[in-house]
């Protein structure tokens, strides 16, 4: 834990530098990422005034991604709608991430190699270079991290509590990308599971992809009542096909 930590203090002094340094600005799809997050903390709801700033663009929307502007809007209701906010928060979730998989790697092999592979996520360029972006992987990827660190915390197999909240921070993470829905059932299945019996591996895939899927059906409810279409989480107006 002591090695986590400075691991942890490493990670995160780089990426405020970086922060510092650079202050990028919302660029591409991160400005509308950004204009969501405000809308969400002015208390207007996910709404299009992300694509044309009028205090009237208040028609509801479910696009791509959800998850990131409510996490950015929530650090913008509690510290103001400042891009250093912003920074900050892509910071620190890079630098969780790096924590948890020197944990993850504490339980794949300890000692040297564990700390090796956490070190090189800390120093590594393009996540030190992303993380003030206002972009959806630093976060994605922390809670990817989080989701694992839950399943192999206990090499004899991750009790229920665990398996809940690897499914929780794979709903968020669906949130963010609903890929991370597909992921769910693939890392209980691979996860150390208590007997290692088929059956057990099985039952833990059943709980966390439930833990994953439940939190996201209420939104998927306010879509087919709010937008022309159920989407079960975004959709992207034909984005990626017209580029």
């Amino acid at each position: 834990r002591p090695a986590t930590i400075a691991i942890f203090s490493l990670a995160l002094a780089l990426r405020a530098a970086a922060a510092v340094a650079l202050a990028p600005a919302p660029a591409w799809d991160g400005v509308l990422y950004e204009r969501a997050a405000r809308a969400l903390a002015r208390g207007m709801g996910y709404v299009t005034f992300m694509f044309v700033q009028r205090s009237s663009d208040t028609v509801p929307t479910a696009f791509y991604p959800v998850g990131y502007p409510a996490f950015v809007g929530a650090l913008y209701r509690v510290f103001g709608e400042h891009l250093a906010v912003l920074h900050a928060g892509g910071g620190a979730v890079s630098a969780l991430s790096v924590a948890l998989a020197h944990r993850v790697a504490w339980r794949v092999r300890p000692g040297a190699p564990a700390h090796l592979a956490a070190l090189f996520a800390a120093l590594l360029p393009g996540s030190i270079l992303f993380a003030p972006s206002a972009m959806t992987e630093p976060l994605f990827g922390a809670l990817l991290a989080l989701a694992l660190w839950a399943l192999v915390r206990d090499p004899r197999g991750a009790r229920a509590p665990w398996l809940v909240l690897a499914g929780l921070a794979l709903a968020f993470a669906t949130y963010v990308r609903p890929q991370a829905l597909l992921v769910a059932p693939v890392l209980a299945l691979v996860a150390p599971a208590r007997n290692d019996s088929l059956r057990a591996r099985l039952r833990a895939a059943v709980v966390v992809t439930a833990c994953t899927l439940a939190p996201v059906l209420p939104w998927t409810a306010r879509n087919c009542a709010r937008i022309d279409g159920c989407a079960l989480v975004s959709t992207n107006g034909g984005s990626t096909l017209a580029i």
